[in-house]
């Protein structure tokens, strides 16, 4: 109980609210981000056979997607990093968008990959 108590007291504000929308809305914005460059320089890296910029690009962005991860993993810890409470206290619902939020990034960073997968294979241009 202690701890629940150390957590609310410890983390209320605007900043640390921020840093649980940061957490939950970084890795979408940067999946659509990465989609639509690999869209844009798929077809010069076809016509001249250098994917650089693709691999440039997605590697950049996945790791700004698990930077996502590790901040929800953050907030997660510094809100007590438990699992078990029900209720709606505000502690609990910003545990909950912390752990939505690791959850959201690992889905859009196995995106990231999955959308890198045919230029590391080196088959973006076979049709």
């Amino acid at each position: 109980m202690a701890e629940v108590t150390k957590a609310e007291t410890m983390r209320t504000g605007l900043r640390h609210e921020f840093w649980l929308w940061v957490g939950l809305l970084l890795p979408p914005i940067v999946w659509a981000v990465q989609l639509q460059t690999i869209y844009l320089t798929s077809e010069y890296g076809c016509a001249t056979s250098r994917f650089f910029w693709n691999h440039a690009v997605s590697a950049a962005l996945l790791l700004l997607s698990l930077g996502g991860l590790a901040i929800s993993w953050f907030q997660w810890r510094s809100y007590g990093a438990t699992t078990e409470d029900e209720g709606g206290t505000p502690i609990q619902r910003k545990r909950f968008m912390a752990i939505l939020g690791m959850l959201t990034a690992f889905l859009f960073s196995l995106l990231i990959v999955a959308q890198w997968l045919p230029t590391i294979l080196e088959v973006p241009c076979d049709k």
